[in-house]
């Protein structure tokens, strides 16, 4: 654009200079980089015998399985930075570990791989199953399906999966598993150390991963959104233990819910302190 250097004054901002000039990248603004602390050191409390079956649920499939499975008393805890992040039981109905992982507390993506190798150097199973959730919502297939029409799936590096014929469907690419069961099977899968996963539909599509390693929460555990019929429940309960040459004669039972009672005012008000769970 001229400007006319006699005139008396000076154009708008407009003429001289567009929109998409103020949006040009200004090379003096410095992102600073992160410093997020992204070492792990994982640890196992507990006598946990190594060389037998280990089973390992996770997430909202282990809060709600966990529940109803008659675990007995906790033998053993996996720690990550010195925060608890998997519960660890020898139930006497059957012979293999069971940890219920990540109930308490997520674990950060950079967590996941580490946590896994920890527990599988320190116990050395001669097999192992998972119990987790895929999302049925997002779950890429030919033809949409809903939540109650929603079949198990599995994903397994044993060569034998015919116990899981007509029981449950293969998780097919092109989706993917996200969670640390992933790092399981991943790590898992150079060895001769057979692993299957059994996933649970889920209508839920799962909180991105926490950046760090929070505090353990024992509110967690009152996570029971998810409603699966008890025969399905039962029913991956069978093929899990399965996986790992086991079969078990013991009945997963869902907890009986209790009718919640309104609050009182007085607790509901801000700055009391008081929760109704």
């Amino acid at each position: 654009m001229e400007v006319d250097p006699y005139a008396d004054t000076l154009p708008p901002r407009y003429a001289i200079e567009s929109d998409e000039e103020e949006e040009e990248f200004n090379p003096l603004h410095v992102v600073k980089p992160t410093t997020e602390n992204t070492t792990v050191e994982a640890k196992i409390l507990g006598e946990l015998l190594s060389g037998g079956n280990l089973v390992v649920v996770s997430g909202e499939a282990g809060t709600i399985w966990a529940k109803g499975a008659s675990l007995g008393g906790q033998t053993g805890a996996v720690y990550a930075n010195n925060v608890q992040i998997g519960l660890a039981f020898n139930p006497s109905w059957t012979k293999s570990i069971v940890i219920i992982s990540e109930a308490l507390s997520g674990l950060p993506l950079y967590a996941m791989n580490p946590y896994a190798k920890h527990i599988l150097e320190s116990l050395q199973p001669k097999s192992l199953s998972l119990l987790d959730t895929y999302v049925v919502p997002t779950y890429s297939k030919d033809h949409a399906i809903s939540f109650q029409e929603a079949p198990i799936r599995y994903l397994s590096t044993a060569e034998d999966t015919k116990f899981l014929e007509g029981k449950a469907e293969l998780f097919s690419p092109p989706n993917l598993i996200q969670s640390t069961s992933a790092s399981f099977l991943s790590i898992l899968s150079v060895t001769s150390t057979p692993a299957t996963v059994i996933l649970l539909p889920s209508p839920h599509i799962p909180h991105p991963p926490p950046k760090q390693i929070s505090t353990s929460n024992i509110s967690h555990l009152t996570y029971d959104d998810v409603e699966w019929p008890t025969d399905l429940v039962n029913t991956a309960q069978s093929l899990l233990f399965k996986a790992v040459g086991e079969n078990v004669d013991h009945a997963w039972k869902p907890l009986e819910r209790k009718k919640k009672e309104k609050p009182s005012k007085r607790n509901t008000e801000v700055g009391e302190g008081g929760m109704y769970i």
